[in-house]
């Protein structure tokens, strides 16, 4: 009787356990994560389930509490390797990479022929700029794995180290064996537009074009190529088809803006130029191109104001050199490189600074108290107080609310024709002893 009231009673609860587990389920594929979530909240907590809370949290932009769900995991089980995984996926979602890199090692421990994880792993790498880490994993996954996705892998490694030509032979290799990847034709595409191959870009991208003459990103470098070969009726036909596809991006309008010039049709030029404005107003070539087509249509007073406008963007502002030039000095003074830091104001003052006087007065200091240089002192404060206005002697000095004296320009001036009168007083004591001894001595001899 016993055993038959058990097996009723098992009979009953499972099917509700398992509806119960159902409706759970039911809602995580309809993305309804905040029914699951009070679902999983009546049941006893367990791996799976744990692991079914960390999705919908991640699910409802959660995340900080996903990771803790995934780490409350872990902390039980340190052989969870999907824990691992959602875990380090978490952490890069939180900008926390060190610790993703760290729970993706984790995972390979466990799984070290996990494709996914080490492609994650390496992507991660990657946005660290840890290129030389990047082109090790990878390297060592292409002696097994030579997919596109893998031999990009490595070909961004070797580009984020600088290293060109073996990222260009890793996307010609791509481009062999997986002709269809866009990727790969446009990266070949960029890389010999870098250096300058433009032939060799045109025949990376038009291999591609011969399975897909529709692709963007493609035609955009295939045209580029052909502008910056200065074959400009090919690159205006390639750019006319990306702009009737709806690009009217900065690089497509300027381009194609410049291949119409290069033809002498200067109205269309003007019209893409004017687009290309828009995104760049100060870009100096843009404004001279536009500037010319101008010159040659309707346009010939705004032809004048873009030059204008190009050569005034071209010539540094006197604030922007003034900072250099106080950050050169800076660096002088640091390496006691005394001439040097005296050039470097001269020439501020010379040039940029023309009103600040008082560089007269600091470059007096450091001829006096760096190169003990007692000439070229006077010579400073005599130049700093022959620009001290009129009247600027009778000033009080300035004092602040502590009693304590403020250095403004009057005080200089005061310092500076003090400092001055003693370096004088000090001269004619020096001369008087030393021409007294001369006399001396010459008395001596004329009496012997």
């Amino acid at each position: 009787m016993k055993r038959i009231i058990i097996l009723f009673f098992l009979g009953c609860t499972i099917p509700l356990m398992a509806q119960h587990t159902d409706h759970i389920q039911e809602a995580m594929a309809n993305y309804d994560y905040e029914t699951a979530l009070s679902l999983i909240a009546q049941k006893k907590s367990t791996p799976h389930l744990l692991l079914q809370k960390g999705k919908a949290l991640r699910g409802l932009g959660l995340t900080t509490e996903a990771l803790s769900t995934y780490e409350e995991i872990i902390s039980n089980d340190t052989t969870n390797a999907r824990a691992f995984i959602e875990a380090a996926e978490c952490c890069r979602a939180l900008a926390k990479y060190n610790q993703a890199l760290k729970y993706y090692e984790h995972a390979l421990d466990l799984n070290p022929e996990n494709k996914y994880v080490r492609i994650q792993y390496i992507s991660l790498l990657l946005t660290q700029q840890k290129f030389r880490d990047a082109l090790g994993e990878s390297s060592l996954m292409t002696e097994k794995d030579s997919s596109a996705i893998v031999l990009h892998l490595q070909a961004q490694s070797f580009e984020g180290m600088g290293e060109l030509l073996p990222a260009a032979g890793c996307y010609y290799n791509i481009q062999e064996k997986y002709p269809d990847d866009y990727l790969a034709a446009t990266k070949l595409g960029a890389l010999n537009i870098s250096g300058s191959y433009f032939d060799e870009a045109i025949e990376a991208t038009e291999k591609y074009r011969q399975i897909d003459s529709t692709n963007i990103s493609v035609n955009r470098q295939n045209a580029l190529a052909y502008c910056l070969k200065r074959d400009y009726p090919t690159a205006i036909r390639r750019y006319e088809y990306l702009v009737s596809q709806g690009d009217s991006t900065f690089h497509t309008c300027y381009y194609l803006g410049i291949s119409y010039y290069a033809v002498e049709k200067y109205y269309e030029a003007h019209d893409f130029l004017e687009v290309a404005r828009k995104y760049d107003p100060d870009n100096i070539n843009l404004l001279y191109y536009l500037g010319r087509a101008c010159s040659k249509t309707s346009w010939k007073k705004e032809g004048v104001n873009y030059l204008e406008k190009a050569i005034e963007l071209s010539i540094p502002k006197d604030s922007s050199m003034t900072r250099l030039y106080i950050g050169m000095t800076d660096c002088y003074k640091m390496a006691q490189m005394h001439k040097e830091q005296i050039e470097s104001i001269k020439e501020r003052y010379q040039q940029y600074d023309k009103q600040n006087h008082k560089l007269l007065y600091d470059m007096a200091y450091i001829y006096f108290y760096a190169l003990k240089d007692k000439k070229n002192t006077e010579r400073c404060l005599e130049a700093f107080l022959k620009t001290r206005p009129k009247d600027s002697e009778k000033e009080e000095p300035e004092i602040n609310e502590e009693g304590e004296l403020i250095l403004g320009k009057s005080n200089y001036y005061n310092a500076a024709a003090n400092w001055l009168k003693v370096l004088r007083d000090k001269q004619k004591v020096e001369e008087f002893f030393q021409n007294g001894h001369s006399t001396s001595m010459k008395n001596e001899q004329n009496n012997k």
